[in-house]
């Protein structure tokens, strides 16, 4: 069956052409093999466009379903190339299937799969890397990729509750900054007259000192909304910076409740790397330094750092724990348990439940609190307002009676 495409080489340039293949999924393979980017591809006179994002950026969900569908493949006992052709054809024209076409080409110059993955731009953790080859050297590559995807799916997990935790109080608080603002445009210039002439000085301090507020505002609006976006910016400046976000994070540690669910969701985090790394045969030590490496929160670094030197002197693990106070009772009794039972590994799986379980508690009674506050700060700050308001025409009037 002969096929009409057009497609972009290596160096950006449009090319036409033809070829013979059976159906359209192999013409597909066949121009990825050639390292081109097919853009239209069909029968001729009936060419259809290829969907083409090959500069699009891989997300996150992406790489865990590629990495997924790779494990599916090789479990169901499909060679390794042939499971990364295949992938790489059913994304033609994408960013994926051209990281896919250079694993393929350097697995058959002989490299090894997990080298051309830690030097793809396909970017990962550092434990992925660290599973990938371990799994090639146990002979049990499609376990290992699917312990990382299913740790990748942890920890998105963990982030995406915490990001949707924290989305309904910043709504309020944002909505009520809006309507603060909306209070100060609208309603207090309205009554600027009252502090016009002698009357000014028969109403309170604090309704002439909202008042005046709300006209400086009316009357520098522009530079208002300068100021405040320039705040933004300089905001959103310093939270790419990673030391400030690591202050940052610190900082928020130490807050009631909210401290409390930080520091279980990173010992969770901890404890099932470690889980996923021992239960893929890779050295303890390596485990825990990419373990630790994943953490965010620097004083439960520094515990689980004293963990690591004391197992490099000789020190088993919950004995190392318990010293250093890096985890509670429970937690290094379900480590002895499994040093014991030969069952580390799924020992700390299990540490990593009960620490998400407990996070996710303590994250209800958090947002609980966090409400209630967010909605009581809005209430009362314009609750000040229509006092302010209230009290210089109460106070007018009772001049005038």
């Amino acid at each position: 069956m002969e096929f009409e495409y057009q497609a972009v080489n290596q160096r950006s340039e449009i090319i036409t052409g033809k070829l013979d293949a059976t159906d359209e999924r192999e013409a597909l393979r066949m121009l990825r093999q050639q390292n081109l980017a097919p853009l239209v591809l069909g029968m001729p006179g009936e060419g259809r466009h290829v969907r083409s994002d090959r500069n699009a950026r891989i997300t996150e969900q992406e790489k865990v379903l590629l990495l997924q569908e790779l494990a599916t493949l090789l479990e169901a006992g499909v060679p390794l190339a042939e499971s990364i052709e295949s992938l790489g054809a059913s994304r033609a024209g994408t960013q994926a299937a051209g990281i896919f076409n250079e694993f393929l080409s350097a697995l058959r110059k002989g490299e090894s799969f997990s080298s051309s993955l830690r030097k793809s731009s396909m970017s990962l953790p550092a434990y992925c890397h660290q599973l990938v080859a371990a799994g090639e050297q146990t002979g049990q590559l499609a376990r290992s990729i699917r312990t990382a995807v299913t740790q990748l799916n942890y920890e998105m997990r963990v982030r995406e509750e915490m990001r949707n935790a924290l989305l309904y109080p910043a709504l309020l608080v944002v909505s009520g900054i809006l309507a603060v603002v909306v209070v100060f445009l609208v309603v207090v210039p309205k009554f600027a007259n009252l502090l016009q002439g002698n009357q000014a000085e028969l109403i309170p301090p604090l309704s002439r000192w909202v008042i005046g507020f709300g006209l400086l505002v009316k009357d520098n609006l522009t530079a208002v909304v300068i100021l405040a976006l320039a705040m933004a910016m300089g905001v959103i400046l310093v939270v790419q910076n990673p030391r400030t976000r690591e202050r940052a994070f610190e900082k928020l540690a130490s807050v009631p409740l909210l401290g409390q669910w930080i520091l279980q969701a990173e010992i969770g985090r901890w404890a099932s790397m470690l889980g996923a790394m021992l239960e893929s045969r890779v050295p303890i030590v390596t485990a825990m330094d990419l373990s630790i490496s994943g953490l965010r929160l620097p004083v439960l670094r520094s515990k689980l750092m004293q963990v690591q030197r004391d197992i490099r002197s000789g020190v088993r693990l919950a004995d190392a724990l318990e010293a250093s106070r890096a985890v509670g009772a429970t937690g290094v009794n379900l480590v002895r348990v499994g040093e014991r039972s030969g069952a580390l590994a799924p020992m700390l799986q299990a540490l990593a439940k009960l620490h998400e379980e407990a996070g996710r508690d303590r994250m209800r009674r958090f947002l609980l609190l966090l409400e209630p506050v967010a909605i009581l700060l809005v209430g009362g700050v314009i609750g000040i307002i229509m006092v302010a308001i209230m009290l210089a025409v109460t106070s007018l009037n009772d001049t005038v009676v």
